[in-house]
């Protein structure tokens, strides 16, 4: 039995106890096991609501820093986050698995990082950009990647940072990657904020109606959008698990949509 006992809590079972009887040797290392037991069990426990308590101060600190970079675009406001919870949802839709979803939602929180480094007459620019000034907005990707690069273990989010403009076709930027070249996070988040942007003001176009946006979405697939992604978009959108900001029900201008922002 306690052959048993002792395989069972060398498996990670720790909540097995040996049953003991009476007061000799086998019955005292019976409840010596039982003692061990206990004594891994609770320290689990704390190390897992350590584990816990350290991820949601990593959130919170990370949710700053997407405030931060929402602030320097009053019309961005709450951007980081929608794109967040929209990306996890697709991802999720995807089959995708609880570390991979994580690592998702903390690129996509941060996938604007990088305009932090662009001027804020760029950013909050009513009308169309000169091709000047598309050029330097451009750069964000890059600089948001350069921004994380030193954080050890934030590199694996980087690809979502830098990547998220890449398009299917090839015609996106700023690495000009092809289809399944572009990593998996990107073209999630890509999605992602496409949608967002299309379903918010922006200094250049009025939030469009719900249904005029998931069409269009559609139709970007093959081109712009992995189709794949695409599919699990609109699943997500079926399901009721991606819905837009409530101002989207109020937008009526169906204009072309800006690509950069």
């Amino acid at each position: 039995a306690l052959a048993h006992i002792s395989s069972e809590i060398s498996d990670g079972k720790l909540s097995v106890r040996s049953e003991v009887h009476g007061e000799d040797e086998i019955a005292q290392l019976g409840g010596n096991f039982n003692h061990m037991a206990e004594s891994i069990e609770s320290l689990v426990r704390k190390l897992k609501h350590a584990l816990r308590q350290n991820q949601e101060l990593f959130l919170e600190t990370i949710r700053t820093l997407a405030a931060a970079i929402d602030a320097k675009d009053p019309y961005t406001k709450g951007h980081s986050e929608r794109v967040s919870a929209y990306s996890m949802a697709i991802a999720r839709h995807l089959g995708l698995g609880f570390e991979d979803v994580f690592h998702i939602r903390i690129a996509a929180i941060l996938h604007d990082v990088g305009k932090l480094g662009i001027e804020d007459g760029i950013l909050n620019k009513p009308g169309g950009l000169t091709d000047e000034e598309y050029e330097i907005m451009r750069r964000h990707p890059g600089i948001g990647a350069q921004i994380m690069a030193p954080i050890s273990k934030l590199k694996s989010i980087i690809p979502g940072i830098r990547n998220h403009h890449e398009t299917w076709d090839g015609k996106g930027y700023p690495d000009k990657l092809v289809g399944e070249q572009i990593p998996m996070v990107a073209r999630i988040i890509g999605v992602a904020d496409t949608f967002d942007a299309m379903t918010t003001n922006r200094p250049y176009q009025k939030a469009m109606p719900f249904t005029h946006v998931t069409d269009k979405m559609k139709s970007m697939a093959g081109t712009r959008f992995d189709p794949t992604v695409v599919g699990a978009f609109a699943a997500a959108v079926a399901a009721g698990d991606i819905t837009p900001p409530e101002i989207a029900s109020q937008g009526e201008d169906t204009g072309s949509h800006q690509e950069v922002l």
